[in-house]
């Protein structure tokens, strides 16, 4: 009896344990609006009413919340963490335009396009949340304050919309209508991050697109950029066939952090164009082997091999590391950092394995035929 009474003090405080988990992940929107509300209002009531207590209502709700946040362990969504740096970093210049009057409609709109791809990414749909956000940044244009305070009124609209989603949500949940469950961190949760974190960043940058390349300009530029690794190929028996220009809306700019990706890599020397005034395109050489079992395709990550199957099926073989690589049930992969020429013989290997299973080459070279190979290895993300 002692001991399934010193037992039993664990199950509940493991029960409990769990219990509160559970509650706090349901909260978790209306932790978030609380605190967003909070933190601004107490600013925002600090400059209108500077000496009243009420004050230190939402500084006594913020630090009440930050404790109990403290009780939230939870495993740190990648796709979640990257948007959420994405917004912050489109909210800079804001701060520093507070004054111009525009600047708590495009707040608002910020955090509505962030509620939006961020419940995308994560499959849920809560369209309050965005249509709340647009409206907590067009309605405070009415209010008689400087447009410093109208700012802050933004942002505390958009906590209140938070809040008020947060609850519907509660309530929901007191009625029967239980969230997921959390997965366990491992193999498959990673894979599934992964994937968000690729579909969201497609829904940052867009849809990516691949034309030709015929302009002789941007060809020369190409061959200079990537000589070394031409020079390699060519070692190795590979011929030039085309150069391939993947194809961004140049729209998405304004979003700033594909602005900031697409610097970077015009610093690290990325060949990078305007295509018919509407898209960017960053181009890169392509190579066939001399028996036309494989696409080369250097890039600023490195060289990656490509084989295709007459099956439909896909061999992918990359020269640098890529963690964030899920396959497909047609397509095997493989990443790590070595030198071309190790990963070209490594990938002639798997080739001749694949073979000997049954497998027949698709000896296809034509630019119609490598599109297809990048939209295949596109589809499995």
């Amino acid at each position: 009896m002692e001991r399934e009474g010193e037992n039993s003090e664990p199950k509940t405080q493991t029960g409990f344990r769990n219990k509160l988990k559970a509650t706090l992940r349901v909260m978790k929107i209306l932790i978030w609006g609380l605190g967003i509300t909070s933190i601004f209002g107490g600013v925002l009531m600090g400059i209108r009413t500077p000496h009243s207590l009420w004050g230190l209502v939402p500084t006594a709700a913020f630090l009440f919340l930050s404790v109990l946040s403290l009780f939230r362990k939870e495993q740190p969504s990648g796709s979640g963490q990257l948007l959420w740096f994405v917004l912050c970093l489109c909210l800079i210049p804001l701060y520093f335009l507070r004054a111009q009057v525009w600047v708590p409609v495009v707040g608002g709109a910020l955090f509505a396009t962030y509620f939006w791809m961020h419940l995308e990414s994560t499959g849920r749909s809560y369209p309050f949340m965005s249509v709340g956000c647009l409206l907590a940044g067009v309605l405070p244009l009415e209010v008689p304050w400087p447009n410093e305070q109208r700012c802050l009124l933004t942002l505390v609209g958009v906590g209140l919309t938070a809040t008020l989603q947060g609850a519907w949500i509660i309530v929901c949940y007191l009625q029967g209508h239980r969230p997921p469950e959390q997965p366990e961190p491992g193999a498959s949760s990673k894979e599934a991050v992964d994937k968000r974190t690729l579909r969201l960043l497609c829904l940052v940058f867009g849809t990516v697109g691949h034309v030709q390349i015929f302009s002789p300009a941007i060809e020369r530029r190409i061959r200079m950029r990537y000589q070394s690794e031409i020079d390699q190929l060519q070692v190795l028996g590979f011929d030039y066939q085309f150069s391939d220009g993947e194809t961004l809306p140049l729209l998405r700019m304004l979003l700033l952090f594909p602005a900031l990706v697409v610097f970077t890599m015009w610093r690290k020397g990325e060949v990078i164009a305007i295509h018919d005034g509407t898209t960017y395109l960053v181009g890169h050489p392509v190579f066939i082997s001399k028996n036309k079992t494989a696409f080369a395709e250097p890039s600023g990550l490195g060289t990656k091999f490509y084989t295709a199957f007459q099956d439909g099926s896909l061999l992918i073989s990359k020269a640098y590391a890529d963690g964030g690589m899920p396959s497909g049930s047609m397509i095997v992969k493989y990443a790590q950092e070595a030198s071309i020429d190790e990963t070209w013989a490594a990938h002639q290997e798997r080739i001749a394995v694949l073979e000997a299973g049954g497998k027949r080459l698709d000896r296809r070279t034509s630019f119609h035929a490598y599109v297809e190979i990048e939209r295949m290895e596109s589809a499995t993300r």
